[in-house]
């Protein structure tokens, strides 16, 4: 090719552009998609006509360092607040308020919006949509499941 872009180029900056947007997303994912272009610019340098094989490589780096990799990553990069936390809920303050989007049956799975990203959460009692409750803890077998209880209306402070 002998444009200026060529598809090393084009792989590689994407990488560059994706790595540098995981500044301004929380949750430690899209970097993972940078790796897998910076591994799809490699290909495209040695074999630059290959574009099937670049995308194969692109999707199974991305897969691959996504599944592998992630938990440590958070584990390195993310560490832990000081202060006011218990040991065993991580970094999420137990007495946090989170505004319930979606209702929650007691007992089950649901998704609760807490510090800008969803996450997974289970209620000791229904709670409607637009009810507040508050984080009692995590889940011990998946740290990324808050354990909530309905705030009754007017209850507590804010």
């Amino acid at each position: 090719m002998t444009s200026f872009l060529s598809p090393w180029l084009i792989w590689f900056l994407a990488g560059v552009l994706i790595m540098l947007a995981e500044l301004g997303a929380p949750g430690f994912v899209i970097m993972f998609f940078g790796v897998g272009c910076l591994a799809a610019a490699i290909v495209a340098a040695v074999a630059p006509d290959a574009f099937a094989v670049q995308v194969g490589v692109f999707i199974v780096v991305t897969l691959f360092s996504l599944l592998t990799l992630r938990k440590v990553a958070v584990r390195v990069f993310v560490g832990r607040s000081e202060g006011g936390m218990q040991e065993d809920t991580g970094n999420v303050q137990v007495g946090a308020r989170v505004r319930i989007e979606v209702p929650l049956q007691a007992g089950r799975h649901g998704r609760v919006r807490f510090r800008g990203t969803m996450w997974t959460a289970v209620a000791q009692e229904d709670i409607a949509a637009g009810e507040e409750a508050e984080i009692t803890g995590v889940d011990r077998n998946n740290r990324s499941c808050l354990l909530l209880r309905r705030v009754p209306a007017g209850g507590g402070e804010n």
